[in-house]
């Protein structure tokens, strides 16, 4: 069943209101990051008119939404703000240190002199950079998902010269950051390509 145009006005009224009062917004706070009037807020808040498609979308994305849900039948209860994606970030990153952590201490009392354990938390570091990857992809900007890519390739060959140094002992290992510049350089071109 089609949708109304007056049923759309009174969903994206609702709606409207009902996440501008979850931020804490006042109309006029809502208007100026709009750059438009709190009169323009008000008329769209009484189902009085719609915005054109661009200031819809950007209404979204101060609510941290897509178009769907400012336009859907029943808004969502909470808001996912900025510094629960931070704290739900770090939380899931913090739980691979925390993996390291349990790791160094079980085979720090049970195999003590067996190895080095202390390489777990170097380890950790790509690790982290992956979980960084997939929030990036998930909540934040092409710069965040940059700077994970980046973390996870050097951190990855930290990693091997850090293990083929101790099993080994191969003093030109340190080449290994020779491929990584070259594996980071590509990583800069395809972000500069699909930036175009």
């Amino acid at each position: 069943m089609a949708i109304t145009e007056e049923q759309l006005r009174e969903r994206f009224a609702r709606n409207l209101t009902h996440y501008r009062k979850l931020l804490g917004l006042t109309q006029f706070e809502l208007a100026e990051k709009l750059n438009y009037s709190d009169k323009s807020v008000s008329k769209w808040e009484r189902g009085e008119g719609i915005p054109d498609l661009a200031v819809t979308t950007q209404i979204a994305e101060i609510f941290g939404l897509t178009v769907n849900d400012i336009l859907a039948e029943k808004p969502r209860r909470r808001l996912m703000t900025t510094r629960n994606k931070i704290i739900i970030t770090l939380l899931s990153i913090g739980i691979a240190w925390l993996v390291a952590t349990v790791l160094f201490f079980l085979f720090e009392i049970i195999l003590p002199n067996a190895y080095d354990w202390w390489l777990l938390y170097i380890y950790a570091i790509p690790i982290s950079a992956i979980v960084g990857i997939v929030f990036s992809c998930i909540w934040w900007k092409k710069i965040h998902i940059f700077a994970s890519i980046s973390t996870l390739i050097w951190s990855i060959a930290l990693c091997i010269m850090l293990t083929v140094n101790l099993l080994v002992h191969q003093p030109r290992i340190w080449l290994i950051f020779l491929v990584a510049g070259v594996v980071q350089v590509l990583a800069i071109l395809w972000f500069l390509i699909k930036k175009q």
